[in-house]
């Protein structure tokens, strides 16, 4: 698994793995924590020149909020808790999930990244299969290759650099 991720919450700051966030929130959807995990890295060193960001002063868009992706940022910043996100489901941006874009926008301190996962880093058939999941319509084969597919997303995330799943903007002005 990838090294820890450090933030800040005020003066106290926590390093936080992706074994922590699965203690949290589980395996079933570890596609989804490993996106949410290379996001904030990518904010931290884009925004926070590699310290620790805030968490308590991150503020999000996002283009989709399935299982994963939800308590993966939750748990690294609070911001659903705090109400610092805003879901827009038809932004239109990213590849097509069940729910919405792969859209990621972090904001912090005036400044914000978007980044966008890459088109080839979904398996073919993978939103079909995740939309008939969610309605509880897959035959035991397809919940197999469903879920076959979020250790493939997962693992390409987790496999490099942020930069290599994701199309990344900025810093820009928030």
């Amino acid at each position: 698994m990838s090294e820890a991720l450090v933030v800040a919450d005020g003066d106290r700051v926590h390093a936080i793995t992706l074994a922590d966030m699965e203690k949290y929130h589980g395996r079933n959807f570890f596609n989804g924590l490993a996106q949410a995990f290379q996001v904030m890295r990518a904010a931290t060193e884009r925004l926070g020149g590699g310290r620790p960001l805030d968490r308590r002063r991150v503020r999000l868009v996002l283009g989709l909020d399935p299982p994963g992706v939800l308590d993966g940022f939750e748990y690294l910043t609070r911001a659903f808790t705090d109400r610092r996100v805003v879901v827009d489901r038809r932004i239109g941006i990213g590849p097509e999930s069940y729910d919405g874009f792969y859209y990621f926008e972090v904001q912090y301190e005036g400044r914000r990244i978007v980044m966008v996962l890459g088109d080839d880093v979904l398996p073919e058939g993978y939103t079909l299969l995740a939309r008939r999941g969610f309605a509880g319509l897959l035959t035991a084969d397809e919940r197999a290759r469903w879920n076959a597919g979020k250790q493939a997303i997962a693992d390409r995330v987790l496999a490099g650099r942020p930069e290599d799943s994701f199309t990344i903007e900025g810093p820009l002005p928030a």
